[in-house]
């Protein structure tokens, strides 16, 4: 089994919930009828509810990987999938664009740049990033992230970053334990049932690392608007 086709089988490939969600789009003022671009969809963890929470919305779903827009087109025939990379997205113009936990594949400074001109005026990004919930993250936590080529930083860091970048941070937050309980969950379950190949030790291992010492990161949610 590979990666493609362990996600393929789930709802998320990622932690988030519709509640951290409906937070942001509260937080950019989302309006109805909204042009919305889920950049990194996934199989659409995001992009069903980014359809309910937001009437009349005109939403477009993003990925690079073609079986997963594939997936998102027969979930969710309202909004249109494309194939693509994130760092040339469809033009737009997008009221928000919404990134969840996608934004490493390019960096948080290449993604904001990236998205810029294909904001509608007033247009808002809404995207989350692995981060430090504190400066003093437990050893067990640093050693695993470090193993999978992850030099982890903090909320601080990462508002430097967008500020850096031309951006303003109008609201932030963090995912929480109940974003990554909905995408671990379902994930061990279907481990529990498949051989002991390389890819399903790593997870066992990521989720194991979570349970004992996912107090010390956290997706960091934030909203941000260009200056």
């Amino acid at each position: 089994m590979s990666i493609l086709d362990l996600f393929l089988t789930l709802d998320r490939a990622g932690p988030g919930d519709v509640e951290s969600l409906r937070w942001a789009l509260d937080v950019a003022g989302t309006p109805p009828g909204a042009r919305v671009l889920d950049a990194g969809c996934g199989t659409g963890a995001d992009t069903g509810d980014l359809l309910a929470a937001i009437p009349e919305a005109q939403v477009t779903a993003l990925d690079a990987a073609e079986p997963f827009v594939s997936v998102v087109r027969t979930k969710f025939p309202a909004a249109r999938a494309v194939e693509g990379d994130m760092r040339h997205p469809p033009s737009g113009p997008w009221d928000l664009i919404w990134s969840a936990g996608a934004v490493y594949n390019i960096g948080v400074t290449e993604a904001l740049n990236a998205w810029r001109p294909h904001l509608a005026p007033g247009g808002r990004v809404a995207f989350s990033d692995l981060r430090w919930t504190t400066d003093t993250p437990a050893e067990g936590a640093v050693a695993h992230w470090a193993g999978e080529g992850l030099t982890l930083t903090g909320a601080e860091a990462l508002e430097a970053e967008i500020t850096a970048a031309g951006w303003r941070v109008i609201g932030a937050r963090w995912i929480g334990r109940a974003g990554w309980a909905n995408y671990y969950d379902p994930l061990e379950a279907m481990l529990a049932d498949e051989k002991d190949t390389a890819l399903v030790e790593a997870f066992r291992a990521e989720i194991a690392c979570w349970k004992l010492y996912g107090d010390s990161y956290d997706y960091r949610l934030v909203v941000v608007e260009p200056v």
